[in-house]
């Protein structure tokens, strides 16, 4: 588990990551002295996944809240989910007054400055159980489907889709042998789905199961088609098919 903390006055960094380690929890912290730092880290396409996000609103330069809502721009941007994703935000401030805004920007928790070590600890263990709830998800996938086309619903078994696109507010899921086109959101079929499946593309959501090659540009699946991959998502998309054919034995 990776644990981050941004602020710029380095005693309170200092203070929260000794109030995370007084929690006898396994993981690596990572710090931020500024927004931007924090920024330039989020930007790299090969980054690690930061878990939990500790965030001070009162910066010099790029303070908390437009660095929030930076990422939260981001995330709309490469069509990931805002709500039921990591890093969980928690924002660490002397100002309660923000409260409200900070809710705009999707944050998980807030605590203020100075920090109660027994508020600490509940809002810590509140985001302990959200992110291994969120790993757990993440980790298994549904064996089947349920798709409404019309009038019409019907189960598809998860094994059987090879790729779905997003198309004018429909999406369209592309089986063996067969299209399906239905009204939806993309970012929902991939929080659905999730292991086995990854987005290439703001327009497609791919399973790897079915995928014969890749180069930087685009995915051959194994029925010939080409499906575009996103410079966003290259790296991630390497690390998620290496993985996913090792544990398929492939």
């Amino acid at each position: 588990m990776n644990i981050a903390v941004c602020d710029d006055e380095e005693n309170i960094r200092s203070y929260i990551k000794q109030l995370v380690e007084m929690q006898n929890i396994s993981c690596r912290m990572i710090e931020f002295s500024s927004g931007e730092e924090l920024l330039r880290f989020w930007e790299q396409e090969d980054r690690e996944q930061i878990d939990i996000l500790f965030l001070d609103i009162s910066m010099d330069g790029t303070d908390g809240m437009k660095t929030a809502e930076q990422i939260r721009d981001w995330k709309e941007e490469r069509e990931e989910p805002m709500w039921g994703s990591l890093p969980l935000l928690i924002f660490v401030t002397g100002y309660p007054e923000y409260m409200q805004k900070a809710f705009s920007v999707n944050a998980f928790q807030y605590l203020v400055k100075p920090v109660d070590e027994k508020e600490f600890e509940d809002v810590f263990a509140q985001a302990l159980r959200e992110c291994r709830c969120l790993n757990r998800k993440k980790n298994t996938r549904p064996k089947e489907i349920l798709i409404r086309n019309g009038n019409c619903t019907r189960n598809v078994l998860v094994d059987d889709v090879c790729y779905i696109e997003s198309s004018n507010r429909k999406i369209i899921v592309s089986l063996r042998g067969e299209e399906i086109e239905c009204y939806g959101k993309i970012s929902e079929m991939e929080n659905e789905l999730r292991k086995g499946f990854f987005r290439t593309h703001k327009g497609y959501l791919v399973n790897m199961k079915y995928v014969e090659r890749y180069s930087r540009t685009e995915v051959q699946m194994k029925d010939g088609k080409r499906l575009p991959i996103s410079k966003y998502k290259y790296q991630g998309f390497t690390k998620a098919y290496l993985e996913f054919i090792t544990e398929d034995g492939g």
